[in-house]
C-alpha cells in the first residue's frame, strides 16, 4: 500500500486569483477569497497588462499610458478586496506586463503559489486579449492546481461552501495527485465525496448494478486515514458512455460543488495549439460548478 499523505501535504498556503476585470473573472473572485480564508492562506491578486495595444505608441507616450494603466488596475483590485472584506495583511496585489500565460506562470513560480483561481467565458476568439479564453493553456502548464470557474457556474452571492465534491476515478490503481486534493477538500470542508467510475465502452442505460466493492474499498484504504470521518461521507457511482457527458450529467443532477480531475502535463507550445474541444477543456467550459485540475 502507498504511503498515505496527510491533509497538510496538500494545504493551500498561497492562493493566486488572476483577473482581467471581466464578468467571468469577477465570478471567480469569491471562490479565491473564501478558499484563502478557509486555509488561512495569503491571497495574491494578479492582473497582466497586454502590451500589444501599445506597440504603435511612442516610447514616451507608452510609459505614461502604462503607468496610468498600472494605477487603475491596482485601484480596481483594491476596491474588489475591500468589498470582500479581505484583511490588508492577507493579500498582495501584482500588476505585471506581457503575454498573459507567460506572465502568470512566472508569478505562480516566483510566489510559490499552491492554487491558481481564474474564470473563463469558454470562448477562444479573443485569446490574446481576454484571460478567460486561455484558461486551458494555464491549467495545462501551471506548476500548481488550477480552479477554473466556467460560464455555466451560477454567480455565488454569499460565502462559498463545498458540500459535495466529485472525483472521477479509474481504479488503475489511482496514483494521481488529484485524489489527494479531492480528499483534502472533502476533509477540510466536511463535504461528501463521490467517486465516479465511467465505462466509456458501455452505452448509457447499461446495467448499473455491477459491484465495485473491492476497488472502492482499496481506493479508500489508499487515500483516506482510518480515523477520518470522511470515510462515512464517501459514495460511489457508475457512469456509462462519454466520460465528459457522464461527469457533467452527474454534477448537474447531484448538485456537485466542485469537480476534481487529474490532467496530463503538456508543453506550453502544444497546449497553446491543442485542437478544441479536448475533454478537459470541454468539461471546464460546460461544468455547472468549478473544476479543479491537477497535473
Amino acid at each position: 500500500m502507498e504511503h498515505r499523505k496527510s491533509q497538510a501535504d496538500v494545504a493551500f498556503d498561497h492562493v493566486l486569483f488572476a483577473t482581467d476585470f471581466s464578468a467571468a473573472s469577477e465570478a471567480a473572485f469569491l471562490y479565491a477569497s473564501t478558499i484563502a480564508d478557509r486555509y488561512h492562506a495569503q491571497l495574491y491578486v494578479a492582473h497582466v497588462i497586454n502590451l500589444e495595444p501599445f506597440d504603435l505608441v511612442s516610447p514616451e507616450s507608452k510609459a505614461v499610458a502604462l503607468k496610468q494603466v498600472h494605477e487603475e488596475a491596482r485601484k480596481k483590485i483594491e476596491r474588489m478586496l475591500v468589498a470582500q472584506g479581505v484583511a490588508q495583511d492577507h493579500y498582495h496585489i501584482i500588476v505585471a506586463e506581457g503575454a498573459v500565460l507567460e506572465a502568470l506562470i512566472d508569478i505562480l513560480r516566483q510566489n510559490d503559489v499552491d492554487l491558481c483561481v481564474l474564470g473563463t467565458h469558454g470562448r477562444r476568439a479573443f485569446k490574446k486579449l481576454i484571460l478567460g479564453s486561455i484558461a486551458e493553456e494555464v491549467f495545462r502548464v501551471a506548476p500548481c492546481p488550477v480552479l477554473t470557474i466556467g460560464p455555466q457556474n451560477p454567480a455565488p452571492e454569499s460565502v462559498t461552501e463545498l458540500r459535495h465534491i466529485l472525483y472521477p476515478v479509474e481504479f488503475a490503481p489511482d496514483s494521481s495527485q488529484a485524489a489527494w486534493y479531492a480528499v483534502s477538500l472533502a476533509e477540510r470542508y466536511g463535504a461528501k465525496l463521490t467517486l465516479l467510475n465511467v465505462s466509456e465502452d458501455m452505452p448509457a442505460g447499461a446495467n448499473k448494478s455491477e459491484e465495485f466493492t473491492v476497488p472502492v474499498e482499496s481506493w479508500i484504504d489508499d487515500h483516506v486515514s482510518r480515523e477520518s470521518s470522511l470515510r462515512g461521507r464517501i459514495r460511489f457511482e457508475r457512469g456509462f458512455g462519454s466520460a465528459t457527458r457522464a461527469i457533467l450529467d452527474f454534477a448537474s443532477d447531484a448538485q456537485v460543488d466542485v469537480i476534481v480531475i487529474g490532467i496530463r502535463q503538456l508543453d506550453p507550445i502544444i497546449a497553446a495549439h491543442l485542437p478544441k474541444p479536448d475533454s478537459a477543456y470541454e468539461l471546464v467550459s460546460r461544468a455547472p460548478c468549478p473544476v479543479l485540475t491537477v497535473r
